[in-house]
């Protein structure tokens, strides 16, 4: 993994007028840093150092999750916050091994990060967040801040070092991310650091390779770049011809191992430098330190700010520990029956002792930390805790809490949304991460007068929503019938640039975690265009696509199944005429001619790996078999599904087909059409 500047990518982004407007603020910051520099010369001695703090920041994390080990512990952000103070302040217990020539340069930076106390409207914080959203799987950077925001409001970039915490990067093989100062987004929630969790500190879900990242970065944040220069690629030999501007860094290729004595450029590197990618980092120099303190008093980017006294008065890092909020988080808020709920406690600060009160639960009551819970009846549920320091106490009530779902239902199971007045009493649960979510709507539909539909138009982009199911029965199942999930969508992009992702995902345990087993992404999910607010008129606008992947480890008493679209800033899309049922439905199949079979038959991808698309369009809802064969002849795999008049969509399972060229056959009524395909 490897931490990383994204000022490099941000900068490649810009039009060629913002790129000149970016180099001019560049020099005139370079200019303010040196004069700076010039100014308090001292900062370049190592003596100068008065084990005494000179700046403090005001540091709140923003964890995002879906209640998985993302989910880290306030113990773990601690640790955390402890390896950035004693790497910033030359107390972290590797300094004094540093390699010899450098030992005289080690600097003590003087910089002190605490947690915020107060928010930006003045409330009492533990400087920890908590936000549940799909966000926190490869989503984006402007994602995560939205996502926080639309639980929690705004932390402005120039009062507080926001540090978002979450479980995959969207920036592949990074460990974490965050921007250099520049003016353009000096009160921007977004400038901040961006981190996977197991990169957080060296406890809990972090091992020893996430003890410093939160330094680098944080040496990134302060204007320091890596020892090569702005690119983000060690290694490289023309990385010797680069430099980051700093006196006391000799230049280098950059290192991803731990070569002490390595002289890349033709004098000894600085492998343990906290900007390097090695991973035996121990120690800043002083001229890196006379670059962050220059930083620290730059007028336009927020940094000057941030320290302020009168900033330090509002977020409150020095005002004495209180007992001040009770809260708390559970690592699923909606269950199936008997589902086992385990609570934690997030009352701040000095608890001693608390409270639970569970409705609907076993037990009804708990004195612990993180009870855990049991619930046996479908139903909303409320909880309270009241917490206490000894002298005095806080109280959360949280009404409808927890959500116990209803017992699966049993197949066939069929949902046209002709008989809920809403998706808010109803078996389904939307889960919106900002702006509009999937709503009942009757503007459209294939049958019927109702649909579902995501108010996509007019959205901000990468926006993640979710429409998922309530349990449903498939453990009656046999491996004679299989199962087939089907279900309707329309669907237009609002320019060909549009870039937008339809997902289907299914879970095998009651949602506690979900398997990806159909995504339709860019032209794959549409192909035509409508640049107003767009609704389907015809059902030629409608796509019915069959899944026969739900394989027999999703045949259980409580299968779920979610719907996730991701926006691109294109256009509205609806959801109709969802059925799952065992092995295709019954039809007495009509005699066709063959020109009327079947037409617009395509594979693909091609080659296939794990699952192979096949798309026809078809006059009549017909019985259709879908064979994969090998070039021998033989069968490898047979689904037949029910198909709908119009264009069809049905995933072939290939994972674990041994890799060669098969034959895809499509049978109607006697009548075969055959496609070639490779399986990788």
């Amino acid at each position: 993994m490897l931490y990383r500047s994204k000022t490099a990518e941000y900068i490649e982004s810009l039009s060629p007028e913002e790129r000149l407007q970016y180099k001019q603020n560049e020099q005139e910051k370079a200019l303010q840093i040196e004069n700076f520099i010039a100014q308090n010369p001292e900062l370049l001695q190592a003596s100068n150092s008065r084990g005494a703090i000179t700046y403090t920041i005001p540091v709140v994390f923003h964890i995002i999750h879906q209640n998985g080990p993302e989910n880290i512990s306030d113990e773990q952000v601690l640790n955390a916050l402890n390896h950035m103070n004693e790497d910033f302040q030359k107390s972290n217990p590797g300094w004094p091994n540093v390699q010899p020539e450098f030992l005289p340069i080690v600097a003590d930076v003087e910089v002190e990060f605490k947690l915020a106390k107060k928010d930006n409207l003045g409330n009492c914080t533990s400087g920890i967040t908590r936000t549940n959203s799909a966000v926190t799987d490869g989503g984006t950077g402007a994602q995560r801040v939205q996502a926080v925001q639309a639980v929690h409001g705004n932390w402005p970039g120039d009062k507080y070092l926001n540090i978002f915490v979450f479980k995959t990067m969207d920036v592949q093989g990074a460990a974490g991310y965050t921007f250099r100062p520049d003016p353009w987004r000096s009160n921007s929630m977004d400038n901040g650091i961006h981190l996977i969790h197991n990169y957080v500190g060296s406890i809990g879900t972090a091992g020893s390779q996430g003890a410093h990242t939160l330094s680098h970065e944080a040496g990134h944040w302060l204007d320091l770049p890596h020892p090569w220069g702005n690119s983000n690629d060690p290694g490289l030999a023309s990385n010797c011809n680069g430099d980051d501007n700093i006196a006391d860094t000799p230049n280098t290729i950059g290192w991803r191992t731990c070569n002490l004595r390595g002289e890349s450029c033709g004098s000894l590197d600085n492998v343990e430098n906290f900007m390097e990618y090695s991973y035996c980092s121990k120690m800043f120099t002083n001229d890196q330190k006379a670059r962050m303190h220059g930083a620290l008093n730059i007028s336009n980017t927020g940094r000057l700010n941030v320290h302020s006294a009168s900033n330090l008065i509002s977020t409150g890092v020095n005002s004495p520990d209180v007992l001040c909020e009770a809260n708390f988080g559970a690592n699923y808020r909606e269950v199936c029956v008997g589902q086992e709920v385990t609570f934690t406690d997030y009352s701040y600060n000095l608890v001693t002792s608390r409270n639970w009160e569970f409705q609907g639960g076993s037990p009804a009551t708990s004195t612990a930390e993180s009870p855990t819970v049991t619930y046996d009846t479908p139903g909303l549920y409320e909880v309270k805790l009241t917490a206490s320091d000894g002298s005095s106490s806080v109280s959360e009530t949280k009404p409808s809490y927890i959500k116990v779902l209803p017992a699966g239902q049993s197949l066939p199971f069929t949902e046209g949304f002709e008989n809920i007045t809403s998706l808010s009493n109803s078996d389904w649960l939307v889960d919106n991460n900002s702006g509009a979510g999937f709503e009942l709507t009757s503007d459209a539909a294939f049958t019927g007068n109702n649909s579902v539909y995501l108010r996509n138009f007019g959205q901000p982009r990468d926006n993640i929503d979710a429409l998922i199911s309530s349990p449903i029965d498939l453990s009656s199942i046999t491996s004679s019938e299989g199962v087939t999930l089907s279900f309707r969508y329309a669907y237009r992009r609002r320019s060909s640039s549009n870039y937008e992702r339809l997902t289907v995902l299914l879970s095998q345990n009651c949602g506690e975690s979900w398997l990806v087993r159909k995504s339709l992404v860019g032209h794959n999910l549409g192909t035509e265009t409508a640049g107003s607010n767009w609704a389907p008129d015809s059902k030629d606008d409608w796509v019915t696509v069959h899944m026969t992947n739900v394989t027999s480890s999703f045949w259980i008493d409580n299968f779920r199944f979610k719907f996730e679209f991701e926006s691109d800033g294109g256009n509205n899309i609806y959801l109709d005429d969802i059925n799952i049922f065992a092995g295709p439905k019954e039809n007495d199949p009509l005699n066709i001619d063959e020109e009327s079979f079947v037409r617009s038959f395509n594979v693909y991808p091609n080659p296939a790996s794990d699952v192979a698309n096949v798309s026809f369009n078809i006059n009549d809802s017909k019985l259709v078999q879908i064979d994969l064969v090998n070039i021998m002849g033989q069968k490898i795999s047979t689904n037949k599904i029910q198909s709908n008049v119009g264009q069809n969509l049905v995933m072939i399972d290939t994972e674990g087909v041994e890799a060669g060229v098969y034959l895809i056959n499509i049978n109607v009524d006697g009548v075969k059409k055959t496609k070639r395909i490779v399986i990788e």
